[in-house]
């Protein structure tokens, strides 16, 4: 038993890149060390059949792959830095009232959900 878990640990060590050397990184290589996150969404609420503006996404770690999601649709997104994106959101989106779940989804990850609220007049 020992001697396996011996064996898992060095499998495990070896596969993982340690002792290797190598600590540089392959500049073609591109991941998301941690998950997206939103931070604040300006604006966070609007009327009811208000009309349609651009909506920041503030929070840390977007790629520029980063697409936003509004309730669940990939929706046309600007990528500005790492800490923030941009999104039109149209009078069609606004069209009832109620909250709209808001994820960011970047380099295979998605962002927590965020609620956007259409409120009534």
């Amino acid at each position: 038993m020992r001697l396996i878990s011996i064996l898992l640990v060095s499998f495990f060590t070896i596969g993982c890149g340690a002792g290797s050397g190598n600590h540089g990184q392959d500049p073609h290589i591109s991941f998301v060390l941690s998950p997206p996150s939103i931070v604040t969404l300006l604006p966070n609420s609007v009327p009811v059949n208000s009309v349609g503006f651009t909506m920041t996404v503030d929070g840390a770690n977007f790629g520029t792959d980063a697409v936003i999601f509004w309730n669940g649709v990939p929706q046309r997104t600007t990528f500005v830095s790492a800490n923030q994106l941009l999104v039109t959101i149209t009078e069609a989106d606004l069209a009832l009232t109620g909250l709209a779940h808001v994820f960011v989804r970047t380099g295979g990850a998605n962002s927590n959900t965020v609620d956007f609220n259409v409120a009534p007049q």
